[in-house]
């Protein structure tokens, strides 16, 4: 997984605001049809709504990840595409998954320093 977070990373993907327009285009296309595109939906909104919030003073190597993971999702790769309903997005998922994973005391911190959260804000 630190491969395909690895081609995302640096200077060109630093941009949170390019990756926000980027992100909320990506999310209008895609049909959450399967239960782990659903469940992916939900995490990419949850890393989204974490970089996005400017009271929570989330870690570099986190930030680094979790923009990765968010230009994974974005981006077209040479890949299964995502078009195919039922393998599509598995990739993603998996890679969201692992940076959750990777990450889950800065989520857990984010969680217990925010008073109100709602998962499917937008």
């Amino acid at each position: 997984m630190e491969e395909r977070l690895a081609q995302f990373k640096g200077y060109l993907y630093n941009d949170f605001n390019k990756l926000s327009k980027a992100f909320k285009k990506k999310l209008s296309e895609v049909p959450p049809t399967m239960e782990y595109v659903r469940n992916l939906l939900l995490d990419v909104k949850l890393l989204y709504r974490i970089l996005s919030d400017p009271n929570f003073d989330l870690k570099p190597e986190a930030r680094e990840d979790f923009m990765a993971a968010l230009w994974y999702f974005v981006e077209k790769k040479d890949r299964i595409p995502d078009w195919i309903p039922i393998i599509g997005y598995w990739d993603d998922y998996k890679v969201v998954k692992y940076v959750k994973e990777k990450h889950k005391d800065e989520i857990e911190r984010y969680f217990s320093e925010t008073k109100y959260y709602i998962a499917n804000y937008f």
